[in-house]
């Protein structure tokens, strides 16, 4: 696999986890461990399905989602390099599990931003 297609599998697979990370209720599923270590924890759980959207499932279920949004196209786009997704996830588990955290933060402060902009005007 070329280190480019890496790359962008790993970029789709660090979206599609953050928009996972930031719908997680943390305060209600993590007791007293910090939240990456608690998806790290379930992420290296759930990287053995046999294929993307069973990955997903497994992650999400093993979060107390009923369900996630995340972009569909990069849900597709793993999907149609599945087994290549599949190896990037598998063998960076821990590194795509940060950055998502990352991602998620910057992806819950935009939200945040966006309903004060929202309710601050009449």
């Amino acid at each position: 696999m070329a280190d480019r297609d890496a790359r962008a599998l790993e970029e789709r697979w660090v979206r599609v986890l953050a928009s996972v990370y930031a719908q997680v209720d943390w305060r209600r599923l993590r007791g007293r461990r910090r939240p990456l270590d608690v998806f790290e924890h379930r992420l290296e759980y759930a990287k053995y399905e046999a294929d993307v959207p069973s990955v997903l499932q497994r992650l999400a279920n093993s979060l107390s989602l009923q369900g996630f949004s995340a972009d569909v196209d990069d849900i597709e786009y793993l999907r149609a390099r599945e087994a290549e997704a599949l190896e990037v996830l598998r063998r960076w588990t821990k590194l795509l599990a940060l950055k998502a955290s990352i991602e998620a933060r910057k992806l819950k402060t935009a939200r945040k931003a966006e309903r004060e902009e929202g309710g601050g005007g009449a």
